[in-house]
C-alpha cells in the first residue's frame, strides 16, 4: 500500500507526531520488575507507574516483559489514540510519525512497529524515527555526545544514563529530532511528567513548537485530578466527545453513552459519582462538584 503522507509544501517546517509506546499507543500486560540486591522482585510497576518511581537503596529494574515481543504483539492498540491518527491522515497531512518510548532492544520492537503503522494506517514509519531510549546501543551512542551546554541546572553534571525517562524524552525531542530539521513536534503520551519535561528544557532549543497532548482515553485520570483539585467546575474544551467518554467510562450508561447524552439534555445533569456530575447548561459541557456550578478552569 503506498503512503498516504506527502512532503511538506513549506521546507522551513517540518512536522512530525511522535507516540509514547505503552498505555498510549499499545496496552499490554508489560510489566516492569523492581527487584531488590539479591535479585528478589519486590514489585511490579505499569509503564505509568515506572516514570516516576525512585529506586531505593539496592533496588534495580529488570525489562524482560519490554523485550518480549510476543507480549506487545497480544497487546491491543488504543482506540482512542488510532482515532486520533486516523483523523490526522485522513486531514492528508504531511508529517512524519516517530515512535519515542522507553523500552529497550529496539531490533525487536521495530519490525513489528514498522507493520504496524503500514496494515493499520498506511503510514511508512521510518526505522531512523523509532527511538528506544533504554536501547543498550542507543545509550551509548547519547553517552558519547556531550549534553547541549544551554540546559537547565537540574541537567548539570549528568550523564544521559543517568537521566530520568521525562528527561531522556525531553533531550531526544530537542537534540535528536530538532538534528534531523523537525521543528514542529507534537508528542502523545499518557505520562504528564513526560510532556512537561521539554517545557522545562525549552529554552535550548528555541527554534522547536512543541505541541504536548495527554493520552487519557477513559478520562480516569483527569477525572481524578478534577476530584482532587476542589475546584466546582471544569468546562470541557472538547464538548460532546468529553461528555460521551464520561458517560461511557463513569456513568450507568456505560452500555449505551448515547443514551446519556439525551438524558444529559433532557435534564441538564447526569450524576458521574463521588460527587462529580457531567452539566450541560446553555450548550457548554462541564464537570461539576457536589452539585456546584461556579466557574472554573477549562480542560
Amino acid at each position: 500500500m503506498p503512503s498516504r503522507l506527502r512532503k511538506p509544501a513549506d521546507p522551513s517546517r517540518r512536522s512530525i507526531h511522535v507516540f509514547d509506546l505503552d498505555d498510549t499507543l499499545i496496552r499490554t500486560e508489560a510489566q516492569v520488575r523492581v527487584l531488590d540486591e539479591t535479585g528478589a522482585e519486590v514489585r511490579a510497576l505499569t509503564p505509568a507507574e515506572f516514570t516516576t518511581y525512585t529506586l531505593a537503596p539496592g533496588e534495580g529494574f529488570d525489562f524482560r516483559d519490554f523485550g518480549n515481543v510476543g507480549i506487545l504483539a497480544r497487546g491491543v492498540v488504543v482506540k482512542y489514540t488510532r482515532t486520533i491518527i486516523d483523523t490526522i491522515v485522513a486531514r492528508g497531512t504531511r508529517s512524519d510519525f516517530g515512535i519515542l518510548t522507553a523500552r529497550g532492544d529496539k531490533r525487536l520492537h521495530a519490525p513489528f512497529l514498522i507493520r504496524l503503522f503500514q496494515g493499520l494506517f498506511g503510514i511508512r514509519l521510518r526505522n531512523a524515527l523509532i527511538f528506544n531510549l533504554s536501547d543498550e546501543r542507543f545509550i551509548r551512542h547519547k553517552e558519547s555526545r556531550e549534553l547541549p551546554p544551554n540546559l537547565p541546572e537540574g541537567f548539570s553534571g549528568k550523564t544521559y544514563a543517568k537521566l530520568s525517562v521525562p528527561e531522556r524524552k525531553a533531550l531526544v525531542i530537542g537534540q535528536d529530532l530538532a538534528a534531523r530539521g523537525y521543528n514542529d513536534i507534537s508528542l502523545y503520551d499518557d505520562s504528564r511528567e513526560n510532556l512537561e519535561a521539554f517545557k522545562v528544557i525549552h529554552k535550548a532549543f528555541p527554534e522547536v513548537a512543541y505541541q504536548p497532548h495527554f493520552i487519557d482515553p477513559a478520562w480516569k485520570v483527569r477525572l481524578a485530578e478534577f476530584r482532587a483539585s476542589g475546584k466546582p467546575r471544569k468546562a470541557l474544551t472538547s464538548g460532546r466527545r468529553s461528555a460521551l467518554i464520561l458517560l461511557e467510562n463513569h456513568s450507568r450508561y456505560a452500555e449505551n453513552p448515547e443514551a446519556g447524552l439525551r438524558a444529559l439534555e433532557e435534564r441538564g445533569e447526569v450524576r458521574l459519582g463521588a460527587g462529580v456530575s457531567l452539566v450541560l447548561e446553555e450548550g457548554k459541557y462541564a464537570l461539576t462538584q457536589d452539585g456546584r456550578r461556579g466557574t472554573g478552569d477549562g480542560g
